[in-house]
C-alpha cells in the first residue's frame, strides 16, 4: 500500500514546503511518508548552529542544529511543538495539587544525526 501512490512534494533549501498527496491515499500511509520526509528535512550551512522553526508531521517545532565534526545534529524538545497530536489518546491526566500546571506528564525529545556528502544529505538516523 505504501508504494501504491507516489508522494509528490516541494523541497527548498532542505525544507519540505508542500505535499501533494494522491487522491485515495490512506491516511496511515500518508502519515508514514510524512514521517520519512520529516527525517529528511535539514538546515543549510547558514543556519547550522541555530534554532529554526520547522513544520512537519510533529507540528511546528523549534529545532536546534549543531555541527559536530562531519555530522549535523538536529534536536527538538517535542513538548515545545505546537499544532501536534500527542499520539496517546488513552493517556488522560488530572492536575495534582501542589504541582506546576505546565509540568508535562510525558516528556519527549527527538535527536537526528545527519551526514552530508558534497552538500547533499547522505544519511539520517533519528
Amino acid at each position: 500500500i505504501l508504494e501504491q501512490h507516489p508522494l509528490h512534494f516541494s523541497l527548498h533549501d532542505g525544507k519540505v514546503l508542500k505535499l501533494c498527496p494522491a487522491r485515495g491515499e490512506q491516511t496511515w500511509a500518508l502519515n508514514i511518508k510524512r514521517g520519512i520526509l520529516s527525517v529528511l528535512q535539514t538546515a543549510q550551512a547558514s543556519t547550522a548552529r541555530a534554532v529554526v522553526e520547522e513544520v512537519d508531521v510533529l507540528g511546528i517545532c523549534p529545532t536546534r542544529y549543531q555541527q559536530k565534526g562531519p555530522v549535523l545534529v538536529k534536536t527538538r524538545d517535542l513538548n515545545l511543538c505546537s499544532h501536534h497530536y500527542s499520539g496517546f489518546p488513552s493517556v488522560q491526566s488530572v492536575v495534582l495539587p501542589h504541582t506546576a500546571s505546565e509540568q508535562q506528564m510525558l516528556s519527549s525529545k527527538l535527536e537526528c544525526v545527519q551526514s552530508m556528502q558534497d552538500g547533499v544529505l547522505a544519511e539520517a538516523k533519528c
